[in-house]
């Protein structure tokens, strides 16, 4: 797992396909479709969302091997922090691929960083061949840790429980809160 510009990702055409990486609410498909078909009340991304609105040809589940955190405050999910990879340390957290294009990524990238905090695009892994792009924080916000509000820990919730079957409420609730 890497640091990256945005010129590293220039080096991709548009329509050549990469993975996108999510672990926090874009793990659940619905919420996370919204940066991609956009949403008209502009709560949760933009009015317009991505250019192209093909939806991802594949999703999968994906361990990073860091942790996450939760920082920052969030008035689009009733306040409280929003998730964070601290890639500077190992752990575990859960996460989530989608395959979409270079154009679509790019698009969730610049939707997502209206929120200044997200300010570090990581290559974190290749897999098939394809590379695999998430962003966070550059550095851990040790100042601005805060727990997230109950609505976001539900909207992971429910993407989490859609995809690790092998988790249940309480042990997701319990990985939510470390």
């Amino acid at each position: 797992m890497r640091l990256i510009n945005k010129q590293y990702l220039d080096k991709y055409k548009k329509e050549d396909y990469v993975w996108y990486a999510c672990y926090g609410s874009n793990i659940n498909y619905e919420r996370f479709m919204y940066y991609i078909n956009g949403d008209i009340e502009g709560k949760y991304s933009t009015i317009n969302g991505c250019e192209d609105k093909s939806e991802p040809i594949e999703e999968r589940k994906y361990i990073f091997e860091c942790p996450i955190y939760f920082a920052g405050n969030s008035k689009r999910w009733g306040e409280g922090g929003f998730a964070f990879l601290d890639y500077e340390h190992e752990g575990k957290s859960y996460g989530k691929l989608y395959k979409v294009k270079m154009n679509q990524f790019k698009g969730i990238l610049e939707q997502e960083q209206r929120c200044k905090l997200y300010d570090a695009i990581l290559l974190v892994d290749y897999i098939e061949g394809l590379p695999v792009f998430t962003f966070t924080a550059q550095h851990k916000l040790n100042d601005l840790l805060q727990n997230p509000s109950i609505q976001y820990v539900e909207v992971i919730k429910k993407g989490l429980l859609s995809l690790y079957d092998n988790m249940d409420s309480n042990q997701i609730d319990a990985y939510l809160k470390n």
